[in-house]
């Protein structure tokens, strides 16, 4: 944990000016118990959630365990191995239970995450935590962000470890596993009982696409004699295994699955019965098809950026077939499906929710904002709105834009949810200075957005504009500095010159937010950018950034020239930290100096980033409207995926 060797290395320096060296072993080796301590209390905690992951989900056995006098080692039927640490590590724990919602309830608070599945859904996510500057953090989304709880890991205690004992039973065909809050859950040890998923993987939460023909999926197992092995789906989805009659032991076997012709969604079941046991294993299936209008027709969820849509809360739905059938506005709270191209010339507010999704899941419709009026105007009528939407679209400004988006209207601290962008083509078209996305005017004081998203999107920016803005909010906003989560994720930004037909590389310079001067909680992650810079008199960033922003993963090419300064974050408070903003790839043909931040950094930050000797891909190709390429081995997992 770096943070335990700052705090060594700032203790080492102290001790040599203050103590002799018996004070200062004495501290080190205080301070490293300490570490100590805090790693296995953090590690404790989290095997703790995932022993109560499979409590809840209720499906799997314990095919094998053992016991080195402090630690069980426990075998699922899936394959997975957990340990469960007898006792109670450390002396303090943030609290946490099941609320009677179902949702998790940390440290007396709602996280308004699920603990348990729902109509055929795993839970999101099992809680995961770590301790930095002494204090409990959770992350609620698999490590992407992490809060911090303000329970100290010391002290006296607000709370108990999640699971108070374990009781294997005298037979050892069972193992009791008790709760802090008193309920008390009984898996079953039952030796080489194995139902494994194995194809397709997915990640949590991830659903398996399959066409109308349909699919098939691997399942490991372990058959002895009289075992019943079965798939089970709807009555209108079709499951097919292979036959394994004259098999015994360990085997794989094929299940192929055949959805409904139309749009649908079910959970596919295996089930391998032993006597009087039973284990699952589960994957969520979704029809693939071609119309996200049919999907959402049938009843599915849309998910535009981290939010998801469905026709339970919102009913009212048109689909877009030609201009004419909408000549004036979109209409606040109506999901819009575009199956043609659409010119917005007039003002449209946003006062609850506008939501826009190109319906052709291969192709994307044309959203022209022309004219002096065609943009969006974020006019909450109430205290908070719904937002912006936008999917599968993209979306142009006419030549005459300084921005796409604006704050508008005279009421103050108002909030706009969301502004998502997910899967778009974002063209900024403008010359001249000062273009943005989104733009906050400076008569807006405390209104924010909570939930600033781009995702899996390309944005297309005009070598002829300075200071390409995505995010603009002037310094004297205030409500963006604990209201607002700014994501850039799995994008490419990128600039090229067209000029009859021919395409060559191009710079621009860009700012992906400018100016919040309260903290920011800024997530970067994942992103190609190709020949567009950062403002030569700024930064990509230029906001202090909060104690959970990460700028990680990036990969930035050029291939343009370039003489300007080229630095990521530019605050107006020296960072104290710069762990978060390390991990970026950045080849530079002009062999400029990069640095991560712009003004000094507090001593013992690294700062300065190491440009790539060599270009990063096999082979690379120049579009109007994207860049493809493909990475060497060596530099895969950075920039888009």
């Amino acid at each position: 944990m770096k943070l335990y060797k700052s705090l060594l290395f700032g203790l080492l320096v102290c001790g040599m000016a203050a103590c002799d060296t018996t004070d200062l072993e004495r501290d080190i080796n205080s301070l490293k118990d300490r570490v100590e301590d805090y790693e296995a209390q953090v590690q404790k905690l989290n095997d703790d959630m995932n022993i109560i992951r499979v409590l809840l989900d209720g499906n799997k056995t314990i095919t094998s365990y053992s016991f080195d006098g402090a630690n069980y080692t426990l075998t699922l039927s899936n394959g997975e191995t957990l340990t469960l640490t007898q006792g109670v590590v450390g002396a303090n724990y943030p609290s946490i239970t099941i609320g009677e919602n179902g949702n998790w309830v940390i440290a007396g608070t709602d996280s308004g995450i699920r603990a348990e599945a729902k109509d055929g859904e795993d839970a999101p996510y099992t809680p995961q935590f770590k301790i930095e500057n002494e204090n409990w953090c959770v992350s609620l989304d698999g490590g992407a962000t992490w809060q911090n709880l303000g329970v100290k890991a010391t002290g006296t205690a607000s709370g108990t470890s999640p699971i108070s004992s374990v009781t294997p039973a005298t037979d050892g065909n069972s193992i009791k596993i008790t709760l802090a809050e008193g309920n008390t859950y009984t898996i079953p040890v039952v030796k080489d009982l194995v139902c494994e998923i194995t194809e397709p993987e997915l990640a949590d939460g991830e659903m398996w696409y399959i066409g109308t023909d349909g699919a098939t999926l691997k399942v490991r197992v372990n058959i002895q004699s009289g075992d019943i092995i079965r798939p089970v789906v709807p009555a209108d989805w079709k499951a097919e295994m292979s036959d394994y009659s004259t098999l015994s032991g360990e085997q794989i076997l094929d299940v192929t699955v055949t959805p409904l012709a139309a749009a649908s969604k079910c959970v596919v079941t295996i089930e391998v019965n032993r006597g009087a046991n039973t284990i699952t294993d589960e994957i969520v299936a979704r029809t693939q098809t071609t119309s996200y209008y049919a999907d959402y027709m049938a009843g599915l969820d849309i998910e535009i950026g981290n939010v998801k849509i469905n026709k339970k809360e919102y009913k009212d739905v048109k689909l877009i077939t030609q201009q004419s059938d909408l000549t004036t506005q979109f209409t606040n709270g109506t999901v819009y499906f575009l199956q043609s191209d659409f010119e917005m010339s007039k003002k449209q507010r946003v006062d609850n929710s506008v939501i826009i999704i190109g319906d052709k899941i291969e192709s994307k419709c044309k959203l022209t904002l022309s004219g002096d009026y065609g943009y969006f105007a974020l006019n909450p009528s109430e205290a908070s709105s719904k937002g912006l939407l936008c999917k599968n679209i993209e979306i142009t400004e006419s030549e005459n834009k300084i921005y796409m988006a604006c704050f508008e209207g005279t009421a103050s601290d108002r909030k706009v949810e969301n502004f998502i962008f997910d899967d778009c083509v974002i063209r900024f078209n403008k010359s001249g200075t000062n273009r943005a996305l989104l733009s906050v005017g400076n008569s807006f004081t405390l209104e924010s957005v909570t939930n600033f998203v781009i995702t899996n999107s390309i944005l297309l920016f005009n070598s002829a504009t300075t200071d390409n803005r995505i995010f603009y909010v002037p310094k004297a906003n205030t409500g963006f500095s604990t209201n607002c989560t700014y994501v850039l994720d799995n994008n490419l930004l990128y600039c090229c010159s067209v000029n009859e037909g021919n395409i060559s590389p191009a710079s621009a310079s860009v700012k992906l937010v400018a100016y919040p001067e309260n903290s920011l909680n800024v997530q970067i992650t994942n992103n190609t950018l190709v020949n567009v810079f950062p403002d030569a008199s700024q930064a990509y960033v230029q906001a202090n950034m909060h104690e959970n922003s990460v700028l990680s993963k990036n990969l930035i090419f050029v291939e343009s020239s370039w003489t300007g300064n080229c630095y990521f974050i530019n605050p107006t408070v020296s960072p104290t930290k710069g762990e978060n903003f390390t991990d970026n790839m950045v080849y530079d043909k002009n062999s400029l100096t990069w640095k991560i931040f712009r003004n000094n950094p507090t001593e013992g930050v690294v700062n300065n980033i190491s440009l790539m000797s060599e270009e990063p891909f096999v082979n690379k190709t120049y579009y109007e409207t994207s860049f493809t390429y493909t990475l060497k081995d060596s530099y895969k997992g950075y920039g888009i995926k």
